[in-house]
């Protein structure tokens, strides 16, 4: 009896020595500090890959180091979900286990640095995955190594991981659609979609085309040279006025089969863009596929007089 009541007290003197204890001498060290608002430049980087990207505020949007236009709410979301981490306790605060974990200078999967308008405000290494969405983390002047819930992946180091996809999609309401030296196409409030060329117009293949243009979205940047004239080219004209797009075709023989690569640009926008091949295809079209075939007026009549 007498040893269960001194054990009681001294779980009872162990628990109020803990509570007495300063707080600040057990607060997990903050792996990053900083106001989101605050950062004007993201540069991310490997040390064992060449590639790397540098992302630059303009005013309230994101652009890519070339100035074309950056996914906004992906680079807000990225810079909110480091600034949110959750160091909690160390892992490791041996040099050597940093190595093993890839959170070196010498050795990282992903080096991150924000800055402001002046200064480095964080910088971070990122290296191995101790378990699903988390990875382990160290501050680029050193210091302990933490498990934080992210992914390397969400700090991608090329160009297609940050690209506004829609930057050549209309702003507004489409107007007008003009397929240079085949059709053109104009929206009337009353009769709704006209051809240039008097044809009788089949509404829901010209919308399909037109939404075809809504959703228009773009792979990368593309960055080598085209020498090839375009395929297609069409003048979208929107609430910002015309747009005109120019398709390339990239045609590569390997063992007698001829893939097809197209790249897109506008004069709207600085920069060539790879188009994906479905959407290019299903783009090209003719007046031909747009009008309401005699098929469909035969069966109209038909209903009609029956």
């Amino acid at each position: 009896m007498l040893t269960t009541i001194l054990v009681v007290q001294l779980i009872l003197v162990a628990v109020v020595w803990w509570v007495r204890l300063d707080d600040e001498e057990f607060e997990p060290e903050s792996l990053l500090s900083f106001e989101p608002r605050s950062v004007q430049k993201v540069e991310i980087s490997a040390s064992d890959d060449e590639r790397r990207v540098t992302l630059v505020r303009n005013a309230d949007d994101w652009q890519l180091a070339s100035g074309i236009p950056a996914d906004v709410d992906k680079v807000e979301q990225f810079l909110t979900k480091l600034a949110d981490a959750d160091s909690g306790w160390p892992v490791a605060e041996q040099d050597s286990t940093a190595e093993r974990f890839e959170v070196t200078k010498e050795h990282h999967q992903r080096h991150i640095v924000l800055s402001d308008a002046d200064n480095v405000v964080g910088g971070l290494y990122l290296g191995t995955s101790p378990g699903y969405q988390k990875v382990h983390a160290r501050a680029a002047s050193g210091g302990p190594v933490y498990s934080i819930k992210f992914s390397a992946y969400e700090a991608g180091m090329d160009s297609s991981s940050w690209l506004d996809r829609s930057l050549l999609q209309p702003v507004g309401e489409v107007r007008a659609l003009e397929l240079e030296g085949v059709f053109a196409l104009s929206k009337d409030d009353d009769q709704g979609w006209v051809s240039d060329q008097n044809r009788d117009l089949d509404q829901d293949a010209v919308q399909t085309l037109v939404d075809r243009f809504r959703n228009l979205t773009v792979m990368d940047v593309h960055e080598e040279a085209i020498g090839d004239d375009p395929v297609l080219t069409y003048v979208v004209s929107d609430d910002d006025g015309p747009q005109r797009l120019s398709i390339v075709r990239i045609e590569k023989t390997d063992d007698d089969a001829t893939t097809s690569r197209y790249v897109v640009y506008s004069d709207r926008r600085e920069g060539r863009f790879e188009l994906a091949s479905y959407i290019a295809e299903r783009i090209e079209t003719s007046l031909e596929n747009l009008v309401i075939s005699e098929s469909d007026v035969v069966e109209e009549d038909t209903v009609v007089d029956g």
